[in-house]
């Protein structure tokens, strides 16, 4: 998955409902780092709105070394 790009969106289980801001955990983004993938196209809060993630970003700055917790 070397250089790749990943789609995310979040669909609620209990509802079926689409999940707007719906990003990845930590334990994701470590994930999605070690899997070499490059970036992620995120659904934004309508259709046709998207955010796209460079994961350089990610690891430039890492919040657990921060010893910040997201999600």
């Amino acid at each position: 998955m070397i250089d790749s790009t990943m789609y995310l969106v979040g669909i609620r289980k209990d509802t079926k409902e689409y999940e707007q801001g719906a990003n990845s955990c930590q334990i994701c983004r470590k994930m999605i780092i070690n899997a070499g993938i490059k970036e992620i196209v995120v659904r934004g809060n309508s259709r046709g709105e998207y955010t796209r993630i460079n994961i350089d970003e990610w690891i430039k700055n890492d919040d657990l070394l921060e010893g910040i917790t997201v999600y």
